[in-house]
């Protein structure tokens, strides 16, 4: 399976850098994602919940950074397991300066083994992307927080965030929702 795209965030690149390589918040914005446990040097653990169709599941894994170049790339490594198959893989996150802004480009590829894989690669790129919508609406929400102040997150506040993007992205910027 392979990702990618971008997202643009309205914060400068230096506060994306600071959210992408904080594996506290950083865990909050992963949908069903338990604590990031520090294990080494950019490398962590983590669990997450996922359920694609009828394969639901938890799964156990690593996560390591590598290629850091502060503030602007670095490349990340999967590898996780659970009763429901596996998935690695590996890709790249970029931060570009865009006006007062950041533009992150994302590129991966993963590989599914197991019942997960079972479930079609339609459905799987499916949850995967929306996985992804969930996860940038909660970090965009995250990033552009003043400092200290807490951000309201939510599986319904952060669908309705992505659904309203959706409707500007589509009918212009002009329109009022």
């Amino acid at each position: 399976m392979k990702l990618s795209g971008t997202h643009a965030f309205p914060a400068p690149r230096e506060r994306v850098w600071q959210f992408l390589n904080d594996p506290q918040r950083l865990a909050k914005c992963i949908p069903g994602c338990g604590p990031l446990e520090t294990v080494g040097e950019n490398e962590y653990t983590a669990e997450i919940n996922v359920g694609i169709a009828a394969v639901k599941g938890s799964y156990k894994g690593k996560v390591k950074l590598e290629d850091l170049q502060p503030p602007k790339h670095y490349r990340i490594v999967i590898d996780g397991k659970g009763k429901q198959g596996f998935i690695k893989g590996s890709g790249t996150l970029d931060l570009e300066e865009e006006g007062a802004g950041t533009l992150l480009r994302y590129a991966g590829d993963a590989q599914i083994g197991g019942p997960l894989a079972s479930v079609g690669q339609r459905m799987i790129d499916g949850a995967a992307k929306t996985m992804l919508t969930q996860f940038f609406t909660a970090m965009e929400a995250e990033v552009t927080a003043a400092p200290g102040e807490v951000a309201r997150q939510g599986v319904f506040l952060n669908f309705w965030r992505a659904f309203l993007k959706k409707l500007r992205e589509l009918f212009g910027k002009r329109a009022a929702f």
